[in-house]
């Protein structure tokens, strides 16, 4: 057949909610892979012999795998030997006639589960980074804290590890911050990805970003809102009573 194109977008391309697709991340004898767990598809009128590729992403590499039929799908984990893993990892989910690479429908950008955490509003991602503990990455999606994959096996390995949150997290966030702070419309704009952070400011009791465009004061609002932030995690009080116990042993 003609090779399935993964840029193909025809104007009667059928998208598919992100909601219907699960994919989780696996690591078996150091080697990661993934696992397409669920694609339901149900009341969308689609053909159970449809053919489902699905394309793992970072950076600029690349891998695309054959995962079967709609109504037999494979749900083996299949390896990502060969990506570029300091960069965020994205997949799309593409459906073709067999024989036909004109696609009939997709789903793009979808993030793996991992299966030590579940979605958050910061996602947290292993990643390749050499002598780098952490790095936060900005992309359409909005942000993705990466963790170094060699230092911390899971996210719940980095999460867990009070150091980690306590010194890590803060800094992340107020990046974060700064991101919303010059462009305070993005929290009222629901095709945005930063406007779930609206409901998280306000639960934490912090005030909405000043319109004010002077840096100072967006400056002294970020801060505000790491200060409540680590108020409600008591990271300090956490940390040292952590070492306290260290020091009686």
């Amino acid at each position: 057949m003609g090779r399935l194109s993964a840029r193909s977008n025809p104007t009667d391309l059928t998208e598919i909610e992100r909601s219907r697709v699960s994919i989780s991340l696996s690591e078996i004898g150091g080697q990661r892979g993934f696992i397409l767990d669920r694609l339901d598809l149900n009341g969308m009128g689609l053909a159970a012999e449809l053919k489902a590729v699905v394309v793992a992403r970072a950076g600029n590499s690349s891998l695309r795998f054959e995962m079967g039929s709609l109504g037999a799908l494979v749900h083996q984990a299949q390896p990502l030997d060969g990506l570029d893993l300091s960069h965020p990892l994205r997949f799309r989910v593409l459906l073709h006639q067999a024989g036909d690479p004109k696609l009939v429908a997709s789903v793009e950008n979808l993030r793996a589960r991992n299966e030590t955490h579940s979605e958050s509003l910061l996602p947290m991602e292993p990643a390749q980074l050499g002598e780098r503990l952490w790095r936060l990455v900005v992309n359409e999606d909005g942000p993705v804290l990466q963790f170094n994959s060699t230092v911390f096996p899971s996210a719940g390995g980095a999460e867990n590890y009070l150091p980690f949150s306590a010194l890590v997290l803060p800094e992340a966030l107020r990046r974060v911050m700064e991101k919303i702070a010059d462009d305070p419309a993005c929290l009222d704009d629901v095709d945005s990805p930063w406007q779930p952070w609206a409901a998280w400011l306000n639960a934490i009791g912090a005030d909405r970003p000043p319109s004010n465009e002077e840096d100072a004061v967006s400056a002294a609002w970020c801060e505000q809102v790491v200060d409540r932030f680590c108020e409600r995690c008591r990271f300090a009080s956490s940390l040292q009573a952590q070492l306290l116990i260290g020091d009686m042993k």
